[in-house]
């Protein structure tokens, strides 16, 4: 008994006659809805077209050449449609579009377009099954559709006319508010003092001795480097382990707080140390147009009266820091107190060895303000109590004759040195070719008493910035070549001072044992050597800090 076997149309046949049936197949009338009955929900999702599933409306333009921003479809989501209207900003030229309407596509029927009309036959055969399956979407397309078509579709948001007119500006308007917000918040975190914990340790009082450091630590605002690194938080962590500990009252220059938050880190460390008072130059923000003074008073005994001046502002990149000094009269016990003044003047921007005129005189103004501020402070309740001037003052008090080798230090004073002493105690600097009593700076209350304690007691004047060593070979090297800049080395300055004035014998504070404090990794004793060999600086900052002890009788 023979059977007779159906041919089986071959794929080209196939698509030769669905393409047939799909042009024969006459344009609806009426607008297509799904029937439940007709297909089942494995069939629509075979049968959906994925880039034409959001197709609700078709804008054209009445002109010709419509440019092409004006015929993008409807999107469903918020950010399809706010990405639409961005790119149709470039209306230079008014286009008037009109909208065609076109099948809607719903919840119901978003699984099924008119596209898909000339595939609604059903295929039965396993050959028609194999070719629709090509046709299927992936896995996570039907999840995705199948969660899509269960969401609620997002409200559609038409600019008024109005409004529309000005799309251009209202962009810009909202592009600029929302830099200056962010400009505002990082204002607000990075520029802006913070709460600092509450005091662990009570006031210190001492009825014997207080130890005393003036230290510029060379802490500048980020991004702001002499060499490959300045190891700001690795330095600064030294300090807060390494040199806090150690003092009772420090004066730090340098340590600027503008754009970061290390001085703040600073002086919650010290406060967790028994640090309890503080002085600290004004914050300042970007629209000041310049960062703070960078000076820090830190004191384990309590600061009874704090005071804060602002210099005018000085030139070169000086001009950008807003430099100035802080008065912290500290109490070391009921009956004995001290003036404490710290400052960081002008810098001296010298070429080839020759003194800068103009950076002096800025100096030597800076100076008669400290002068009138000593003694606007110093003399509230008629107190005669010691005064102490401690700081960088960026005058190298140490002179340089070309046959001295530099490993001679320096006896003798250079006259931009005693120009400045003169003004700080008030007798003023002598003019050039004029008079001993036609004088600058001159004030009417003097402090002839003030002595420079640390060249007292060396009998020269110390190196405190670009010093040397010598090196294995015996021959001489910079001290310090990782902060330091290169223009700089070996320069042997004496810049860093204290002065001390008593005022009245019979309040006496003795201050002893001045002394430079280098704070040479190499000589810490409490680091050990792989400690000290993964330490990528050599010392804690380009100076050299001072030291003493005010021994209260």
């Amino acid at each position: 008994m023979s059977s007779s076997v159906p041919a089986v149309p071959t794929v080209h046949q196939v698509n030769e006659e669905e393409e047939e049936e799909t042009i024969d197949s006459p344009m609806p009338t009426e607008p297509y809805h799904d029937d439940d009955n007709e297909d089942t929900p494995e069939d629509n999702n075979n049968n959906r077209m994925l880039p034409q599933s959001s197709y609700e409306a078709s804008v054209i333009s009445v002109q010709s050449n419509p440019p092409p921003y004006e015929l993008y479809p409807p999107a469903k989501t918020v950010f399809g449609r706010i990405f639409n209207w961005v790119r149709q900003i470039p209306q230079w030229n008014t286009h008037q579009p009109i909208y065609l309407p076109t099948i809607h596509n719903s919840n119901s029927s978003s699984g099924r377009s008119i596209f898909s009309l000339g595939r609604r036959h059903r295929r039965t055969d396993s050959t028609a099954s194999s070719i629709s399956s090509t046709e299927s979407v992936s896995c996570w397309s039907y999840y995705y559709y199948a969660i899509k078509d269960r969401l609620p579709e997002c409200p559609r948001f038409v600019l008024p006319s109005v409004l529309a007119k000005h799309r251009i500006g209202l962009i810009v308007l909202s592009v600029f508010c929302l830099v200056l917000f962010s400009f505002l918040l990082f204002c607000s975190v990075f520029f802006s003092s913070t709460d600092y914990p509450a005091p662990v340790f009570p006031d210190k009082v001492t009825n014997t001795t207080a130890r005393f450091l003036t230290l510029n630590i060379f802490m500048r605002p980020p991004l702001i480097k002499n060499n490959w690194s300045d190891y700001k938080d690795d330095r600064l962590a030294y300090i807060e382990k390494y040199i806090l500990p150690e003092y009772d009252v420090i004066c730090f220059q340098e340590s600027f707080a503008f754009a970061s938050r290390r001085k703040d880190r600073l002086i919650t460390t010290a406060r967790q140390l028994g640090f309890n008072h503080h002085v600290e130059s004004p914050r300042k923000y970007p629209w000041n147009i310049g960062v703070d003074g960078g000076l820090l008073i830190l004191s384990r005994f309590p600061i009874r009266q704090a005071d804060v001046i602002e210099y005018p502002r000085g030139q070169h990149s000086d001009w950008l820091s807003i430099k100035g000094a802080l008065h912290a009269h500290i109490e070391l016990n009921p009956t004995k107190k001290v003036h404490l003044y710290t400052t960081h003047t002008q810098a001296s921007y010298d070429l080839n060895n020759v003194v800068n005129e103009d950076d002096t005189a800025i100096r030597l103004s800076q100076f008669a303000i400290l002068h009138q501020f000593i003694y606007d402070t110093s003399r509230l309740n008629d107190n005669q109590d010691p005064i102490m001037v401690v700081g960088d003052l960026n005058v190298d008090a140490a002179i340089h004759p070309v046959d001295r080798p530099i490993t001679q230090p320096s006896k003798e004073s250079s006259s931009e040195y005693l120009k400045m002493v003169d003004v700080i105690r008030g007798v003023g600097a002598a003019k050039l070719n004029q008079s001993k009593d036609d004088r600058w700076f001159e004030h009417h209350w003097k402090l002839t008493n003030m002595t420079d304690v640390v060249y007292d007691h060396y009998g020269y004047h110390p190196v405190t910035f670009g010093d040397y060593l010598i090196n294995e070979q015996g021959d001489l090297a910079p001290a310090e070549t990782v902060l330091t800049n290169w223009d700089v080395l070996m320069t042997v300055q004496s810049i860093d001072r204290i002065f001390l004035a008593t005022r009245n014998d019979t309040h006496t504070a003795t201050l002893t044992q001045p002394r430079v404090e280098k704070f040479w990794v190499k000589e810490n004793d409490q680091m050990s050597a792989e400690e000290k060999q993964k330490t990528g600086f050599t010392q804690i900052s380009d100076h050299y800090g001072i030291s003493c002890d005010i021994q209260v009788l």
